[in-house]
């Protein structure tokens, strides 16, 4: 993952000219945020699983009251746009009935998330990506939270997955 200049059209533009189509979601991806999570709206968590949700045409308050459990590093500490990217993930290619096995993708691509969003980041907890200032959250979790959704659709779309439908198991 190369820097991010902060500018989706530019980013856009590289990937038309490398042969790539440009994805229109990402040239929206930081005013979704915004919107989203600005004025005390959803927290990192909920922000990234509800622009996902947003892009599937899912619309299901229950699942985003749930991914509150996991704002501002409630978890273990562990950032809340990561949590949400794994739900995003689990969102994608998890199982939604009782089976015994689960699809052997949805544990390699969470791995390859938290491993991105580690290198990138240089740490899953969210007190370390503030550093220890919470007043740091409204500057530093936008990026986060935007980061985190580019990484989920890079890693699904490198692995072959739609980023338009999910796959219901």
């Amino acid at each position: 993952m190369t820097e991010c200049p902060k500018n989706c059209a530019e980013c856009a533009s590289r990937c038309e000219a490398a042969g790539g189509t440009a994805d229109p979601w990402l040239e929206k991806l930081d005013a979704m945020v915004h919107e989203m999570h600005g004025e005390g709206n959803f927290c990192c968590s909920q922000t990234v699983l509800a622009i996902g949700m947003k892009r599937l045409g899912i619309d299901n308050p229950d699942l985003l009251r749930a991914m509150a459990g996991y704002c501002g590093g409630s978890c273990a500490g562990v950032c809340g746009a990561l949590a949400g990217g794994e739900a995003l993930i689990g969102l994608y290619v998890g199982r939604s009935t009782p089976e015994p096995d689960r699809d052997p993708r949805q544990k390699q691509l969470a791995a390859a998330l938290t491993e991105t969003f580690r290198a990138y980041w240089k740490s899953t907890q969210c007190d370390d990506l503030v550093h220890g200032d919470p007043e740091q959250r409204k500057y530093t979790c936008p990026s986060l939270m935007a980061g985190t959704v580019e990484m989920v659709w890079g890693i699904l779309h490198e692995n072959g997955i739609s980023l338009d439908t999910h796959e219901v198991q």
